[in-house]
């Protein structure tokens, strides 16, 4: 159930840089609808049974498997991905609805033993969860928030980026096909005095976002009025260290899927590479052979590697920072800007880009970079790239290409992050719980522990006698 009534606002296909249709976005009275209509369908959902619910999940997944081509068409229009990877992209959000339809995540009362008393714990939901999405992975990031709160009887209202609703609607519709009961799910489109007022709104009991540090802090600061729940999954400034005993191949294609893969646009991107001396100029080598096969062009097209960036403005920032690390001495060992062939001027493409010698002090070594562009940084030991890899604000991701089990040992025990991948490409998966330290926020997706996330923890004592649990 969507409310949105106001503006028009075009939508625009990244790869023709041309608008395609229009939608409509949503007020803040839609907001103060859509919240009320969710508090109320809500109090019915959580009375749902388990096995009620976890039905409606399963038969969901499978009506967006069944759809998946007409879903990614979609998803490729308006965000700018690759064919290939809206796919990915559409069954990766099946798989979550079929992840958390598990019985393991029935929220029985859970026994305690105390001496001469009965105890349990019973988890009930938080309530209404305001589920705040981005527009680089709509549905990946959509069903990280949704199902998991769904599951542990929430009523949910959707924000998605309004750049990026369409997918989003159509999945939205399935759930609804499947029997969710009207205006469990509600959905609201709009800019900054939407999502303000979202999580402003005293019904909201909790809000899960992913996004911008920056809107985390202000999100944050307008919860704390009601001391909301929060679970907030912000920027990242991944790094991926290789050791002088590395396997560079492996090192290499991790690099490139980390980098290159949705244009760059994406929290987890391999966005810092730290290589020991030994090995950089036959790493470099390895990784520009890789760049060098990337095929760059309108993600509907076969063959394309690699699609456009989301918006012009978006382009205009990676190239800012190339040109900045570029400015201060940084060497170009590919690509390094806007492609020049006349087919790729329309959309915003930007060349996969490999740069070296790049200062300390360039924006690309503090900033988060979400584009086709990654640095190789030299070190001369596998402690002082991880030294460096702490010096970043943030600390979402980080990886690890090495054989010494001592920096094996090291680098997880060390490195300041939410995810360390050793000797693997950097892919997080349903049964772990995903979620970073310091500026890239707190709270968990996926796992056990992000159901948690939705529920709230009562401790029962009672007598020994007491058989309300029978």
């Amino acid at each position: 159930m969507e409310f949105c009534t106001g503006r028009d606002f075009p939508l625009v296909d990244p790869a023709l840089g041309a608008e395609f249709t229009t939608i409509r976005l949503s007020t803040v009275a839609d907001v103060e609808r859509a919240v009320t209509t969710a508090r109320a369908a809500g109090s019915g959902w959580r009375r749902t049974g388990w096995d009620d619910r976890a039905r409606l999940l399963r038969s969901t997944a499978k009506r967006i498997r069944d759809d998946v081509d007409a879903i990614a068409a979609v998803l490729t229009q308006e965000q700018g991905k690759t064919l290939k990877e809206s796919r990915i992209e559409t069954l990766r959000c099946a798989d979550t609805f079929d992840f958390y339809a598990d019985d393991a995540f029935d929220s029985r009362p859970e026994i305690r033993e105390l001496d001469g008393k009965r105890s349990w714990v019973t988890k009930r939901p938080v309530g209404v969860v305001a589920a705040i999405v981005p527009w680089n992975f709509p549905l990946t990031l959509l069903s990280n928030k949704l199902v998991p709160a769904l599951a542990a009887g929430n009523a949910v209202v959707v924000k998605p980026a309004q750049t990026t609703p369409l997918a989003t609607r159509v999945v939205l519709a399935h759930l609804r096909e499947a029997g969710l009961p009207e205006g469990v799910v509600t959905a609201v489109l709009g800019e900054a005095d939407v999502g303000r007022a979202l999580v402003a709104h005293p019904d909201v009991d909790m809000v899960s976002f992913t996004g911008s540090t920056e809107t985390g802090r202000a999100i944050m600061a307008v919860a704390a009025g009601r001391v909301k729940r929060l679970a907030l999954e912000l920027g990242g400034s991944d790094a991926l260290i290789v050791d002088a005993d590395a396997d560079l191949d492996g090192a290499a294609k991790a690099t490139a899927i980390g980098r290159f893969f949705n244009c760059g646009q994406a929290c987890i991107a391999v966005k810092r590479v730290f290589v020991h001396r030994v090995v950089v100029d036959e790493f470099v080598e390895k990784l520009g052979a890789r760049v060098d096969r990337l095929v760059v062009g309108d993600g509907r097209t076969p063959g394309v590697l690699v699609g456009p960036q989301h918006t012009d403005r978006q382009r205009q920032h990676t190239v800012g920072l190339i040109d900045d690390a570029v400015d201060q001495g940084a060497a170009v060992l590919r690509g390094g800007g806007i492609p020049g062939e006349e087919v790729l001027q329309r959309g915003y493409f930007v060349e996969p880009t490999i740069l070296t010698s790049v200062p300390e002090n360039a924006r690309l070594m503090k900033e988060e970079s979400f584009g086709p562009v990654v640095p190789v940084i030299e070190v001369e030991s596998i402690p002082e790239a991880v030294a460096r890899a702490n010096a970043s604000e943030f600390g979402l991701g980080s990886s690890l290409w090495s054989r010494s089990p001592a920096n094996i040992r090291m680098a997880i025990e060390s490195l300041e992050a939410g995810y360390t991948w050793v000797n693997e490409i950097a892919i997080d998966f349903d049964g772990l719980p995903f979620g970073g330290v310091k500026q890239s926020g707190f709270g968990k997706e996926r796992g056990r522990e992000s159901i948690d996330e939705f529920r709230v923890a009562k401790s029962v004592v009672a007598p020994e006698n007491t058989d309300v649990l029978a």
